[in-house]
Protein backbone atom coordinates (compact mmCIF):
# COMPACT_ATOMS: atom_id res chain seq x y z
CA UNK A 1 0.00 0.00 0.00
CA UNK A 2 1.16 3.54 -0.71
CA UNK A 3 1.35 6.04 2.15
CA UNK A 4 -1.79 7.74 0.83
CA UNK A 5 -3.61 4.39 0.77
CA UNK A 6 -2.49 3.70 4.36
CA UNK A 7 -3.83 7.04 5.59
CA UNK A 8 -7.09 6.62 3.65
CA UNK A 9 -7.58 3.14 5.14
CA UNK A 10 -6.78 4.50 8.59
CA UNK A 11 -9.34 7.32 8.26
CA UNK A 12 -11.95 4.95 6.80
CA UNK A 13 -11.49 2.64 9.79
CA UNK A 14 -11.96 5.52 12.24
CA UNK A 15 -15.59 5.84 11.09
CA UNK A 16 -17.09 3.39 13.56
CA UNK A 17 -18.32 3.67 17.16
CA UNK A 18 -15.45 4.99 19.28
CA UNK A 19 -15.65 1.85 21.45
CA UNK A 20 -14.38 -0.11 18.41
CA UNK A 21 -11.52 2.27 17.58
CA UNK A 22 -8.78 1.01 20.00
CA UNK A 23 -8.12 -2.18 18.01
CA UNK A 24 -8.03 -0.14 14.81
CA UNK A 25 -5.50 2.27 16.33
CA UNK A 26 -3.29 -0.61 17.43
CA UNK A 27 -3.37 -2.04 13.89
CA UNK A 28 -2.35 1.19 12.14
CA UNK A 29 -0.11 3.09 14.57
CA UNK A 30 3.46 2.37 15.62
CA UNK A 31 4.07 1.57 19.31
CA UNK A 32 5.84 4.93 19.73
CA UNK A 33 3.31 6.94 17.68
CA UNK A 34 2.45 10.52 18.59
CA UNK A 35 -1.00 12.05 18.15
CA UNK A 36 -1.30 15.79 18.43
CA UNK A 37 -4.24 18.15 18.32
CA UNK A 38 -3.50 21.84 17.90
CA UNK A 39 -3.38 23.62 21.24
CA UNK A 40 -3.36 20.47 23.37
CA UNK A 41 -0.53 18.29 24.70
CA UNK A 42 0.22 15.34 22.40
CA UNK A 43 -0.53 11.74 23.24
CA UNK A 44 2.71 9.75 23.05
CA UNK A 45 2.75 5.99 22.56
CA UNK A 46 -0.05 3.73 21.41
CA UNK A 47 -1.53 3.20 24.87
CA UNK A 48 -1.71 6.96 25.55
CA UNK A 49 -3.44 7.45 22.19
CA UNK A 50 -5.89 4.63 22.91
CA UNK A 51 -6.49 6.14 26.37
CA UNK A 52 -7.35 9.54 24.87
CA UNK A 53 -9.86 7.91 22.54
CA UNK A 54 -11.37 5.97 25.44
CA UNK A 55 -11.59 9.23 27.41
CA UNK A 56 -13.42 10.84 24.49
CA UNK A 57 -16.03 8.10 24.81
CA UNK A 58 -16.54 9.12 28.44
CA UNK A 59 -17.02 12.73 27.32
CA UNK A 60 -19.10 12.24 24.16
CA UNK A 61 -20.58 8.75 24.55
CA UNK A 62 -20.06 5.97 21.99
CA UNK A 63 -20.09 8.42 19.09
CA UNK A 64 -19.16 7.83 15.45
CA UNK A 65 -16.86 10.17 13.52
CA UNK A 66 -17.87 10.83 9.93
CA UNK A 67 -14.81 11.94 7.98
CA UNK A 68 -15.28 13.87 4.77
CA UNK A 69 -11.86 13.70 3.11
CA UNK A 70 -11.65 16.73 0.83
CA UNK A 71 -8.00 16.51 -0.28
CA UNK A 72 -4.99 14.29 0.27
CA UNK A 73 -1.39 14.60 -0.89
CA UNK A 74 1.93 13.00 -0.03
CA UNK A 75 5.57 13.98 -0.12
CA UNK A 76 7.66 10.95 0.77
CA UNK A 77 6.66 9.66 4.20
CA UNK A 78 4.46 12.69 4.95
CA UNK A 79 0.75 12.67 4.04
CA UNK A 80 -1.39 15.81 4.25
CA UNK A 81 -5.17 15.71 4.50
CA UNK A 82 -7.87 18.34 4.38
CA UNK A 83 -11.09 17.06 5.84
CA UNK A 84 -14.21 17.82 7.84
CA UNK A 85 -14.75 15.58 10.87
CA UNK A 86 -18.33 15.35 12.11
CA UNK A 87 -19.00 13.52 15.36
CA UNK A 88 -22.48 12.05 15.70
CA UNK A 89 -24.29 10.00 18.27
CA UNK A 90 -25.24 6.56 17.03
CA UNK A 91 -28.73 7.99 16.61
CA UNK A 92 -27.27 10.49 14.12
CA UNK A 93 -27.33 13.64 16.27
CA UNK A 94 -24.41 15.93 15.43
CA UNK A 95 -22.26 16.65 18.49
CA UNK A 96 -19.29 18.37 16.84
CA UNK A 97 -18.06 19.53 13.45
CA UNK A 98 -14.40 20.35 12.95
CA UNK A 99 -12.62 21.34 9.71
CA UNK A 100 -9.16 19.73 9.98
CA UNK A 101 -5.81 19.71 8.26
CA UNK A 102 -4.11 16.47 9.27
CA UNK A 103 -0.45 15.61 8.84
CA UNK A 104 0.63 11.97 9.02
CA UNK A 105 4.12 10.51 9.00
CA UNK A 106 4.23 6.90 7.81
CA UNK A 107 7.10 4.63 8.82
CA UNK A 108 7.39 1.04 7.62
CA UNK A 109 3.74 0.91 6.59
CA UNK A 110 2.35 2.28 9.87
CA UNK A 111 1.52 5.76 11.12
CA UNK A 112 4.23 7.11 13.43
CA UNK A 113 2.90 10.65 13.84
CA UNK A 114 -0.60 12.03 13.40
CA UNK A 115 -1.16 15.72 14.00
CA UNK A 116 -4.48 17.48 13.50
CA UNK A 117 -4.61 21.25 13.07
CA UNK A 118 -8.05 22.78 13.42
CA UNK A 119 -10.10 25.74 14.54
CA UNK A 120 -11.50 24.51 17.87
CA UNK A 121 -14.72 26.53 17.53
CA UNK A 122 -16.69 23.52 16.22
CA UNK A 123 -15.42 21.41 19.08
CA UNK A 124 -15.70 23.98 21.85
CA UNK A 125 -19.29 24.84 20.94
CA UNK A 126 -20.47 21.59 22.51
CA UNK A 127 -17.71 20.82 25.01
CA UNK A 128 -19.08 23.05 27.76
CA UNK A 129 -22.01 20.67 28.21
CA UNK A 130 -19.82 17.65 29.02
CA UNK A 131 -18.45 16.79 32.47
CA UNK A 132 -14.71 16.65 33.17
CA UNK A 133 -13.57 17.81 29.75
CA UNK A 134 -10.27 18.93 31.32
CA UNK A 135 -9.41 15.28 32.01
CA UNK A 136 -9.85 14.43 28.34
CA UNK A 137 -7.41 17.07 27.14
CA UNK A 138 -4.89 17.08 29.98
CA UNK A 139 -5.19 13.66 31.56
CA UNK A 140 -5.86 15.38 34.90
CA UNK A 141 -9.27 15.33 36.51
CA UNK A 142 -10.80 18.73 37.24
CA UNK A 143 -11.71 17.32 40.66
CA UNK A 144 -8.06 16.63 41.59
Amino acid sequence: MSNIEIVKAFLDGMQKPISQVPDHLRAFLTEDAEWGNSGFPPAVGIEDIVGKHEASRQVFGDYVMDIDLLNIAADGDVVFTERVDVGRTQAGEEILTVPVVGVFVVRDGRIARWTDYFDPAGLLKNLATFPDVEAYFTGKSAAS
